[in-house]
């Protein structure tokens, strides 16, 4: 499968994609970066801090390292972990991309917290219980963003306290999540 880098300093350079890997498709992939760059860019005086909790590809998590967030990856399938270990060194990314080998919702207690957090698990996976699991946890630092990618079937979790938008992309929808705003009295 032939996948490159849509933006940033490594556009256009390509991928190795495990065979075990379902990397997110380029229009939800320029999608997401769309509404990132409208709502959370990485410029500032401090690092924006991204999370990707089910590394696979890289598709998203060297993407978001190439357009500048300090990634960490978290992938549980070795093969994988090796190729995104060697994807991020081909594109020169290995100093702003950490890769941990690890079960995402074992490790979510243990991750420093995050500006923003991507999450695209394996759909035979509870993808409202993983949902509700990281918006329950302290990885998502104050004004963060969950952005859940899932199959357009599901039905992602309302969740006290954050407010949902859902977006879809074929057979595909991102959910996003942000802390809901308190309304004055």
């Amino acid at each position: 499968m032939s996948l490159r880098i849509l933006g940033g300093r490594a556009k256009g350079r390509p991928l190795k994609v495990p065979e075990s890997a379902r990397p997110s498709g380029a229009r939800i992939r320029k999608s997401l970066f769309d509404l990132l760059q409208s709502r959370r860019p990485p410029e500032g005086c401090r690092p924006v801090v991204f999370v990707d909790l089910h590394g696979g590809s890289g598709a998203i998590g060297l993407e978001a390292a190439s357009r500048g967030y300090r990634v960490t990856m978290v992938e549980k399938e070795g093969r994988s972990v090796k190729a995104l270990e060697q994807n991020a060194r081909d594109l020169d990314l290995w100093r702003e991309v950490r890769i941990l080998k690890g079960d995402a919702g074992a490790l979510i207690g243990r991750l420093e917290q995050a500006d923003i957090v991507f999450s695209d698990p394996p759909y035979e996976q509870d993808i409202p219980l993983l949902t509700e699991q990281i918006l329950g946890s302290t990885l998502l630092a104050p004004g963060g963003m969950l952005i859940a990618q899932h199959d357009k079937r599901v039905s992602p979790p309302d969740v006290p306290g954050f407010e949902r938008e859902t977006r879809h992309y074929g057979s595909n929808s991102l959910s996003i999540y942000t802390a809901a705003s308190l309304e004055p009295a």
